[in-house]
């Protein structure tokens, strides 16, 4: 599965020539159909669309992209559209290019693909306005199972449907009508935003309400202050500044009659999270747990016109707060953003009172996962094995194999380098360094170029690095305490304890093994000595990145 959703992107770049002209000839395209329940509805009743496909051959992953009326319809999310054995991410809604429903499909383990007809898709809609509304699938991409024969293509298949005024209709003298079936929302009023004297306004919602509306001065109406949405198992903490950067997407004479949505649905169904789950394990190589719902989250804006625009990335981060669940180990836990097409990415936490909290920069599909890895040469009675359980599940370490971690082999350069940046998550624009000895294709380039635009590492030499020579004691010290500085400051260490062999330190290393004892970051190896020159092992540098990251 996992390799299928990282070659079925949404940014499919497929060469024309490819596909040779011998082989389009042999082989029969697909054939689509849209069709609707119903040609006719009352207003805020519902109705279903399927979409088949025909002459399918040997297709193991599909999405598709079906347009649709946003004045007229609105797409129910928060079903399934498919129960085909697989995977399916959620719903999508895409605005870019014109609204559409976003369906992406793969198999998992079948060595063959869909074939013959096959309904690929189902999706429910309620009826919001009166007049006639157009459905049209427009983009179809397909992969079969060896994943070299993918294409894209257009059918601009159409369906429609009439929706028809409640109020014109009418049963024994009075309208029907069908209480629309949609998450409760709730409209924050202005007065809500002005409470003087506090740094934050705190909103709470009702269990059910999935949407909030904010009116289009929430910036000015909240100042330097910042908002808080409450809910029972999700809270977030959003500053001023990022509403006014969400208005600034709307166009001056129109900001005014606009209006921002917050949007928080939890996806409750069991597929939703077993493909997570499943996703997970085959990702990371570990035993996963869900810690929380999987959360679609949206904040975008409105104009008076319909166009609907959203930020990409946040100037300054939301802060995410998760209640977690109370069956998992809140430090094998961490807040995971999921992509589009499935992929995770580890964001972070803190945990403290029952919540995992993380900042986010951009907002889409969320959840808590509790990552446990173990491996066969670190039993529980390690005197590291906590600590390279809790690394492991941060993904700042990795074993040897998949089964290995051998604590006491030695570390090289190269490799606590790379254990500091990922710690750190230090990012850096280039993989190109001075040192000849560090070529961009080398596994440790990145990480190297990262730790010493950092100012964390430097080489032993101008134009060298050494990263493959073993990494003493002191040397990881001094690495351990720059990077201590970065997150922290300047430290005192006027209370350090002395070492019996304190004259063999180096002196470029003495301060910094002092600063790293006092603050319990590093210990001697045996009574009252330092061992400078030691080589560090593996569960060492275990141990003194968990002390940091603990700080």
């Amino acid at each position: 599965m996992a390799r299928m959703l990282l070659g079925f992107s949404l940014s499919l770049c497929l060469a024309v020539g490819l596909w040779l002209p011998q082989v389009a000839a042999a082989v029969v395209d697909p054939v689509f159909s849209v069709t609707t329940s119903t040609n006719s509805l009352l207003q805020n009743q519902s109705f279903q669309v399927d979409i088949k496909g025909d002459s399918l051959d040997d297709v193991f992953a599909y999405e598709l992209n079906l347009y649709y009326d946003e004045s007229r319809l609105q797409l129910d999310t928060t079903q399934k559209f498919t129960d085909l054995n697989g995977f399916a991410l959620p719903i999508k809604i895409v605005r870019d290019g014109g609204t559409h429903a976003q369906l992406v499909y793969t198999k998992t383990g079948s060595l063959t693909g869909l074939n013959g007809s096959v309904k690929l898709g189902s999706l429910t809609f309620h009826a919001i306005t009166p007049g006639t509304a157009e459905l049209a699938l427009k983009m179809v991409k397909m992969s079969t199972s060896s994943l070299k024969d993918e294409k894209t293509m257009t059918p601009d298949i159409k369906a429609a449907v009439v929706v028809v005024s409640s109020e014109s209709s009418t049963s024994g003298g009075s309208p029907v009508t069908t209480a629309p079936i949609e998450p409760t929302v709730v409209s924050v009023k202005p007065e809500q935003l002005q409470t003087s004297g506090v740094d934050q306004i705190s909103i709470s919602l009702p269990v059910d309400v999935q949407q909030i509306n904010f009116p289009p001065n929430t910036a000015e109406l909240l100042g330097d202050k910042k908002l808080e949405i409450q809910s029972e198992n999700i809270k977030l903490k959003i500053p001023a500044k990022l509403f006014t950067q969400l208005i600034n997407l709307v166009s001056e004479q129109e900001r005014s009659e606009s209006k921002i949505t917050l949007t928080i649905k939890p996806h409750n169904e069991p597929t939703i999270g077993d493909g997570v789950l499943n996703r997970a394990k085959n990702e990371l190589g570990a035993s996963v747990k869900l810690g929380s719902a999987v959360y679609d989250i949206k904040l975008y804006v409105t104009t008076k016109a319909g166009q609907t625009l959203s930020l990409t990335s946040f100037e300054q981060p939301i802060q995410i707060r998760f209640k977690l669940d109370p069956a998992v180990n809140p430090k094998l836990s961490s807040v995971y953003y999921i992509s589009d097409l499935g992929g995770l990415e580890r964001v972070g936490g803190t945990y403290a009172n029952g919540e995992l909290t993380s900042d986010v920069s951009h907002f889409s599909t969320y959840t808590v996962l509790e990552v446990s890895k173990s491996f066969a040469d670190v039993p529980q009675t390690h005197w590291a094995a906590n600590v390279i359980r809790e690394l492991a599940s941060k993904l700042v370490i990795s074993g040897t194999s998949e089964s290995t971690f051998e604590p006491e082999s030695k570390v090289t350069r190269a490799q606590f380098t790379a254990l500091i940046a990922r710690a750190l998550k230090l990012k850096t624009a280039s993989v190109s360094t001075s040192f000849q000895d560090v070529k961009p294709t080398d596994w440790f380039a990145s990480e190297v170029a990262a730790a010493v635009q950092a100012g964390i590492v430097n080489g032993r030499e101008i134009d060298k690095f050494d990263p493959n020579a073993q990494v003493s004691r002191e040397e990881m010290t001094t690495i351990l305490m720059r990077s201590y500085r970065l997150l922290h400051g300047i430290t005192d260490s006027t209370a350090a304890p002395s070492f019996s062999d304190e004259a063999a330190i180096g002196e470029w290393a003495l301060a910094d093994v002092k600063a790293a004892a006092a603050l319990g970051l590093v210990q001697g190896r045996s009574e009252g000595q330092f061992e400078p020159q030691g080589v560090a092992t593996r569960a060492e540098a275990a141990q003194v990145l968990y002390r940091l990251l603990s700080k």
